[in-house]
């Protein structure tokens, strides 16, 4: 049986009964529909989870995985608001962990620590911190793997998205993530845990399209592209649903938190546009890989 983290840590119990709340509450008021759901707060506390593992590998404080595991995406929904007042939630989620465990008795070298982690991700600084590299390979890896497809259907189930034409163009987002992981990750424990896990996300998602087009449901194809050095395994129909070609648009522009790439596609014969964006993967010798 394995000893709760509570019982290693002192005050970390108090800390995260005080942030699931908090979490669960925003996350409501974020949905706007009154429920209290557990999808932010359980993806916190498995990228806490990983982000333990991951620095007794590599030889950093647990308890200090823990903590930037557990806040990293506090302030994602701060205010019942994405990016509440055009700030980055990387921001907020400092401000929330400052309210939370300022009277609990944490070291405040600790806390400082947990601040300059979560902060680095969102700056992509050119020298991360060993904590700040552990953080950035545990949010990554709860997207990868069985678990990570479960969470990428559950996800758009929340999103009000079932199988459908919008949620098939964005498996483009998981598969290019997928393909990229194994060499972009920052230490060593997580490339090796990313090149187990990304095999499994991109087998499932063929096979899932290969079955809904021998179903007759959608003839959605993967079609690698190349845009600015990255290769981009764009998931789309071979044709609109009136028959015409679609054409392809791919642009790249700042964003609030990150690079943002943005993927149109439109019929040549109808007014049907589909576009989605996602933040560009760090890649292997880039600042914060």
């Amino acid at each position: 049986m394995k000893t709760p983290p509570s019982t290693i840590f002192p005050h970390l119990d108090r800390a995260e009964t005080a942030l699931k709340n908090k979490i669960r509450r925003e996350e409501a008021q974020y949905g706007r529909n009154g429920k209290a759901p557990d999808s932010l707060w359980n993806h916190v506390l498995r990228v806490a989870r990983l982000a333990q593992r991951l620095g007794v590998s590599e030889g950093v404080d647990p308890l200090a995985c823990r903590l930037a595991g557990i806040f990293h995406d506090a302030g994602k929904f701060r205010g019942g608001a994405y990016h509440h007042d055009d700030r980055p939630e990387e921001e907020w989620s400092v401000t929330t962990l400052r309210e939370i465990t300022g009277n609990l008795g944490f070291e405040p070298s600790l806390i400082e620590q947990v601040e300059d982690a979560i902060l680095q991700l969102y700056r992509n600084d050119p020298e991360p911190t060993p904590l700040t590299r552990i953080l950035f390979d545990a949010d990554n890896l709860d997207k990868l793997g069985r678990l990570g497809v479960a969470n990428y259907f559950i996800k758009e189930g929340l999103r009000g998205r079932g199988i459908s034409a919008s949620m098939l163009y964005r498996i483009t987002i998981e598969l290019t993530y997928a393909r990229h992981a194994p060499h972009c990750l920052a230490t060593a424990t997580g490339r090796q845990m990313a090149a187990a896990r990304a095999p499994e996300t991109r087998e499932f998602f063929s096979y899932f399209l290969d079955s809904i087009r021998q179903d007759g449901l959608y003839d959605f194809i993967i079609e690698e592209v190349d845009f600015n050095n990255l290769t981009i395994d764009v998931v789309a129909p071979r044709a609109c649903e009136c028959g015409n070609p679609i054409a392809r648009r791919i642009w790249e522009i700042p964003g609030i938190k990150c690079s943002e790439i943005h993927l149109e596609h439109s019929c040549t014969g109808c007014s049907s546009v589909h576009e989605l964006k996602f933040c560009r993967p760090r890649l292997a010798g880039q600042a914060g890989c």
